[in-house]
């Protein structure tokens, strides 16, 4: 436990010092010692869905603070938190770093983000989608592929799709291109089927 608290300090220190040049570009997303303050003070739910929380940050653009606010919400909310909780607020950090281009310190979020059980073969598979996400981050086609091909042999889900394949094979489409287009661009989607 101390060694992954000492590793998530070390982590937002290292982000902390490059959010100063990030923030020099963008003032508007400067977020100060009263802001986090008001995020420390928020319960789970207010901090990952409600319009106060991480999402005010992000929604703005402010993708890297929004990662460097979840970080230091996990630091101050660690021993309140369920594992799964946990891990989908590193799942998030990891996403707005990424979509802040900042792909070294999502790699180490996806880390956090994995869930420490293997999947029951046909299950959901979580932890491949994030392979799949840590490989285009790394950019290892390779590893990419292999983690789709795990994605496709979890069961179906609801209307018959398998949970995160289609997310992940946004990846494999649009290798390429900066995450914030494979979230957002049309060409990265899958295809409509006629």
């Amino acid at each position: 436990m101390k060694n992954r608290i000492f590793g998530i300090v070390f982590i937002f220190g290292l982000m902390t010092a490059a959010s100063a040049h990030a923030q020099a570009d963008k003032p508007a997303c400067a977020v100060s010692a009263t802001d986090m303050s008001a995020f420390a003070a928020l319960e789970y739910d207010e901090f990952n869905y409600g319009e106060n929380g991480w999402r005010s940050l992000s929604s703005q653009g402010c993708y890297y603070d929004a990662g460097s606010a979840i970080i230091s919400w996990l630091i101050d909310h660690e021993n309140s938190l369920q594992p799964a909780q946990q891990r989908t607020q590193h799942y998030q950090a990891a996403r707005n770093f990424a979509l802040a281009d900042r792909k070294d310190v999502a790699l180490l979020q996806l880390r956090l983000a994995k869930d420490p059980a293997d999947a029951a073969p046909g299950t959901l598979d979580w932890n491949a989608y994030l392979d799949a996400f840590g490989a285009w981050l790394a950019s290892d086609s390779k590893a990419l592929s292999g983690a789709i091909i795990r994605l496709k042999q979890q069961a179906d889900g609801e209307g018959g799709l398998k949970p995160n394949l289609d997310a992940a094979q946004r990846f494999e489409r649009c290798f390429n291109k900066p995450y914030l287009m494979i979230e957002q661009d049309a060409s990265c989607l899958a295809p409509e089927i006629e």
